[in-house]
Formats: C-alpha cells, sequence, structure tokens
C-alpha cells in the first residue's frame, strides 16, 4: 500500500494525518486562531542567564520566555574555525534540518561550547529560531543557529558548513552537489542538502539557494530596525509544510477535503515542485474524509487509557508531566499452552502496540514499561527483542534499556512535540488533573465534621448547606441520623441545598436560610 498525507480542513483547524501502508503513523493539528511557533525567527532580548542550568532564558514576545541552551548560542565562528566533523560529508540532522539548528547538533557531541556566561549577558539582543513549541509549563526552546528549509536545501546562514543526505549515495552526485552549494554559498554560511535534490538541475539549485538567501538578507534587514521583542518571520502553515515535505520524504500522495485549499497547496507545488503536482489530490468520497480512512476512530482511541490488544489482553496508559507508565495485562487471553506461553505471547503484542501507540500519541520523554513477569530469561529477551524490532523504524531518538527480573524497561524517547493528549484535551474541571475525586461518601463526612465545627461558633439559630446534588442526597438520606445529632445537639436547624454548578469536592457553609 502507498504511504499517503491525508489532509482534513475546517473553518477552525486543520488536520494531517499521516498513513504508512494503512496505519497512522503521525498526525499533526493547527488550531487556525493558535498556530504553533516552530520554525519562527524572533528578535529577542536575554532577560536571564542560569549559569548553572548553561542555559538562558530569552523574551522573544510570547507568554513565556523561550528556553536558550549555551550549546545553541551562535558565537560567530568563521568556517575556519568551527569543530572538525569526522563524517563531514553527511547530514546529521533530519531532512527538513530540524532538530540540529546548523552545527549545533555537532557542537552538542563534542561539547566544546564556550560557558553561558561567556557568550551572552542579560539585556543582550538576539536573532533566534524556535526549535520546539511551547509544552505545558515550559517555554519555546531556540537556537540562534537558523535555518531556512527550501524545496532542495535547507540554507544555514550562520554556519559555515556543507552537509549532504545519506539517502544520496551516489559519490558523483555528492561531489556535483557540494561543488555547486561551495560555490554559490555568502562566505560564513552553509547549505543542507535535501534527498530531494539527487538529480535536480544546476539551475533549479541555483535557483533555490538564490530564493532562500534573499530570504535570509530580507529577515537580517527587519532585525536592524525596530526593538525586541518582535517576530520577524513566520513559517509556511500546515497545509503547505505538508506539501512541502512531501517531497522531501517517501510519501507518495497528499489527500485533501477542501477545494479552496486543495487550490492553494496545487499553486504553491506547481511554483515551487511542479512534478509532484501530479500527486495532489482532492478528496470527494460521501463520508469525511478521516472516517473514511478509519483516522477518526483510531484518534479516539488514542486518547483512551485502556488499549485492547487483539489476543484480548490490553495496557493501560497514563501520562504525568515527569513521565509515561505502561502496563499490560493479559485480561481475557488464557491462552493454549502454559501460562508462560501465554504471558510471553500477550508481551510479544504489547510491544509492537506500545511502539505503534507511541508514535500515534507523539509520546516523548521518560517511558516505564511494566510487563507481566516472566520466569525465563530467553522469554525476556524474545519480548525485548520484538519491542526493539518495533522500534526500529521510529524517527522519534529512542534508547531502551534490558527487561528486569520483574518484566520493567526504562525508555526514553525524543520529545519534539506536544502529546496527542495535551494537543487535544485540558485539565478536568472535576478532579483537576488528578484523574481522581475523593467519593461521596469521604466529602459527606468532611461535611459532617465542619458543620459540628460551624454550628459551635454560630450563633444564627439557622445555617444552609451548599454541596453537589449526590453530596447532598447523601447527607439527606443515608446520613440523616447523624444530621439531626447534630441539629439536636447544637439547638441548630440545618438546610441542605444541592447545586449543580457545584464541584463534587465543593461545599459552604451559611448562617441563615437559604
Amino acid at each position: 500500500m502507498s504511504n499517503i498525507l491525508v489532509m482534513n480542513v475546517s473553518l477552525r483547524e486543520t488536520r494531517v494525518a499521516v498513513l504508512e501502508n494503512g496505519v497512522i503513523s503521525g498526525f499533526h493539528n493547527e488550531r487556525h486562531a493558535n498556530r504553533g511557533v516552530v520554525g519562527n525567527i524572533y528578535h529577542g532580548r536575554v532577560v536571564r542567564v542560569l549559569p548553572g542550568m548553561e542555559a538562558a532564558f530569552v523574551d522573544i514576545g510570547l507568554e513565556k520566555a523561550a528556553f536558550l541552551h549555551a550549546s545553541d548560542v551562535f558565537q560567530g565562528h568563521s568556517e575556519a574555525e568551527l569543530p572538525d566533523d569526522d563524517d563531514d560529508d553527511d547530514d546529521d540532522s533530519d531532512d527538513n534540518g530540524r532538530g540540529k539548528g546548523g552545527s549545533s547538533g555537532r557542537r552538542k557531541r563534542r561539547r566544546d561550547y564556550l560557558p553561558i556566561e561567556a557568550q551572552i549577558r542579560e539585556g543582550q539582543d538576539l536573532l533566534v529560531q524556535v526549535l520546539k513549541d511551547p509544552i505545558g509549563t515550559k517555554g519555546a526552546r531556540i537556537t540562534c543557529y537558523i535555518s531556512l528549509p527550501g524545496r532542495h536545501l535547507v540554507f544555514m546562514p550562520t554556519v559555515g558548513h556543507v552537509g549532504i543526505s545519506r539517502q544520496i549515495r551516489s559519490d558523483s552526485e555528492r561531489k556535483r552537489l557540494r561543488k555547486l552549494c561551495d560555490e554559490m554559498r555568502p562566505t560564513g554560511t552553509g547549505f543542507i542538502v535535501r534527498t530531494a535534490a539527487e538529480g535536480v538541475r544546476s539551475e533549479a539549485l541555483r535557483q533555490d539557494m538564490e530564493v532562500l538567501i534573499s530570504l535570509w538578507n530580507d529577515i537580517y534587514k527587519r532585525s536592524q530596525k525596530g526593538r525586541p521583542p518582535r517576530l520577524l518571520y513566520t513559517d509556511l502553515d500546515l497545509s503547505l509544510r505538508a506539501a512541502r515535505d512531501l517531497a522531501a520524504s517517501e510519501l507518495d500522495r497528499l489527500i485533501v477535503d477542501d477545494r479552496e485549499h486543495y487550490e492553494r497547496i496545487m499553486d504553491f507545488v506547481e511554483h515551487v515542485m511542479p512534478r509532484f503536482a501530479r500527486s495532489i489530490e482532492l478528496y470527494v468520497g460521501r463520508d469525511p474524509i478521516f472516517d473514511a480512512f478509519g483516522i477518526e476512530d483510531e484518534l479516539k482511541r488514542a486518547l483512551e487509557k485502556r488499549v485492547d490488544l487483539p489476543s484480548g489482553g490490553y495496557l493501560i496508559i497514563e501520562q504525568t508531566e515527569a513521565l509515561t507508565s505502561i502496563d499490560i495485562n493479559t485480561g481475557k487471553f488464557v491462552g493454549k499452552k502454559t501460562l508462560e506461553d501465554t504471558i510471553t505471547l500477550t508481551n510479544i503484542e504489547a510491544a509492537k502496540e506500545i511502539a505503534y501507540q507511541l508514535k500515534l500519541r507523539s509520546i516523548g520523554g521518560l517511558i516505564i514499561i511494566d510487563f507481566i513477569d516472566m520466569q525465563e530469561s530467553a522469554d525476556r529477551k524474545k519480548v525485548s527483542e520484538a519491542l526493539q524490532e518495533a522500534l526500529a523504524d521510529d524517527k522519534g531518538r529512542v534508547k531502551i534499556s534490558e527487561i528486569s527480573e520483574f518484566g520493567l524497561v526504562e525508555m526514553t524517547r525524543k520529545r519534539t512535540s506536544e502529546s496527542l493528549t495535551q494537543l487535544l484535551c485540558e485539565e478536568c474541571t472535576h478532579c483537576k488533573g488528578r484523574g481522581i475525586v475523593r467519593s461521596t461518601e469521604t466529602v459527606s463526612y468532611e461535611i459532617l465534621r465542619e458543620l459540628k465545627r460551624q454550628m459551635e461558633i454560630t450563633t444564627s439559630h439557622d445555617m444552609t448547606l451548599r454541596a453537589h446534588p449526590t453530596v447532598a442526597r447523601q447527607l439527606r438520606e443515608t446520613e440523616a441520623d447523624s444530621i439531626k445529632k447534630l441539629e439536636g445537639a447544637a439547638n441548630k436547624r440545618l438546610h441542605i441545598k444541592g447545586e449543580q454548578h457545584l464541584h463534587p469536592e465543593e461545599y459552604t457553609v451559611d448562617a441563615g436560610k437559604p
């Protein structure tokens, strides 16, 4: 089956799902009123330098100050001063130039950057680009190593380096592309040659270079006028980014369900990469496009804590700010042989599903997997190999520990964007993000204790309790005897009012009648 981008456009948002052989491997959502900021370039100002964190916070005009690591501070090195690259012919970023920010990827590995306090100072103005959107309580991650992606190339105006995509394997083609970039690039700047550049005529590549260099010159000129914080450049919106990235990936088609966006994408593609125009399709089916491709149901499933396995077992996925825990259970699966075989088969099935769910839900950071205990080391090895194999094609940077004798696996996955839960959900108004609320019985007993305190100090004969209807009902019916005893002991009259707008744990006690 082909690999495709499926795009659903509505009045308020654009949603894009990546299908690889009919299975969702990625999901992107852009609310038109609240677009992400990755790729945007800002004129910012340093507000705080933190030597202990090897970082600084920079005001770029967003709600939270952006985070700048010492390795991402441009120090004005010329090409000759840049650290040597052991594999200079290869591009060690992704094909879009993201995630590296010029040479910072190489600099981080060598840890040869200067201390943050030796590079910048508070109040200093900086030209920066956003690498990661703000996530939760964290501000955006930024870099001083600017990268501007084009159709065939990524321009790096602050780094004197030429990188060639590893997917271009022909030595003669690599030499041709490197020679062309070296001839065109201004002193101290560089390019990453994308996979899509292979076999492209020199004239088209030169045109791409000229457009990117001109764009950078305009951005730099604007940075010299006005005071920070200011937005200088906004990356393409989701629909055009999806079209641009179509050529630089292994995707075959882009299908969109909105005629206006279809025509807009076609106009963009015909001007920038005309040979891919035939890969753009307008969806004309009767069912909503995400329903037709089975995407809507998968997205709903991806927001549930429980994920059922084909055999009858299931996963429980719990996401917190610190980590994600995944627990495996056999459920209804009883197997056909021994208990150990049943457990091993469930764990192997779970390993494959976990790899899929991590990509679908865009889960990053620390992940703890609690497999069902296995007695034999050979069985643990089978499950470990199944997990490694299932994660082999994950584009996120993944590190996995061995399975312990208790069935625990600790792994990390590079966090590049908000998870699906962070993107589509908000804190529960009832539990305030805890995932639980105190029981009606617990709240009722707390109220009885509070009523006893209030009745002893209140001079009014009448008192009014306002609580959630389920709690009010519990007090009137189940706790009726306790209420009568309190009223008799204090010579008070209690009026109980159930009010739907109150939180199940919320209540008020006031003097007087309601």
